[in-house]
């Protein structure tokens, strides 16, 4: 074969039609792989780990229909990666309910839709694909419905760590300021000495 000769405009219409096509495969798969990644839902589960077992009710149905006040404990159930909030046991399957959190692998998003009555269908409520949307949304949820007849801001325990950590954080800004206004002081007071004793050249 002879490879000093020019590439014929033919093979060169050729190849420019295998770089488009690879392209376009390339793009597909980038595509595909996106389209299946995992959807980031640790901060959406960790936050309802962490109220989980505080001393918090929320007003629900319970099974005989009626009004009730609900620990959190007992309302919440997460597990493989989907969580549960039970508005309404109620026996009347009709009647009973709850709100489904879970990310989805398809739409690349974290849906919130509610499960209401017999054989239900799910009802979207928010969607989006970053959690801290997601939880702003459930804690807006969560307090319309929070009876604060029983729920003491006071008592919690998780409250009261929250309040010692931000003193925490306070004191160590507070720190962090009054030892960068020592440092600049110093740098301040060693330059006016500087200007004030300049150091004299010997000839």
């Amino acid at each position: 074969m002879n490879h000093d000769k020019p590439i014929r405009p033919a093979v060169k219409y050729f190849f420019k039609h295998l770089e488009r096509r690879s392209e376009s495969l390339k793009f597909e798969r980038e595509r595909e792989k996106l389209a299946h990644q995992e959807i980031p839902f640790d901060e959406v589960e960790q936050f309802f780990r962490q109220i989980l077992y505080q001393n918090i009710f929320i007003h629900t149905v319970g099974q005989n229909g009626k009004h009730e006040s609900t620990i959190l404990s007992k309302a919440i159930f997460s597990m493989n990666s989907v969580v549960r909030i039970y508005y309404s046991t109620s026996f009347d399957e009709n009647n009973s309910g709850f709100i489904r959190i879970r990310p989805d692998m398809e739409e690349q998003l974290i849906i919130v839709e509610r499960m209401h009555g017999h054989r239900a269908e799910p009802e979207l409520l928010y969607a989006s694909r970053r959690q801290c949307h997601v939880v702003r949304f459930l804690v807006r949820w969560l307090l319309r419905r929070i009876d604060w007849s029983k729920t003491k801001l006071e008592n919690l325990d998780l409250y009261k760590r929250h309040l010692l950590q931000e003193k925490q954080e306070e004191e160590a800004r507070i720190a962090e300021a009054l030892a960068l206004q020592e440092e600049e002081e110093i740098r301040l007071a060693f330059e006016k000495h500087a200007k004030d004793h300049p150091k004299k050249i010997h000839s």
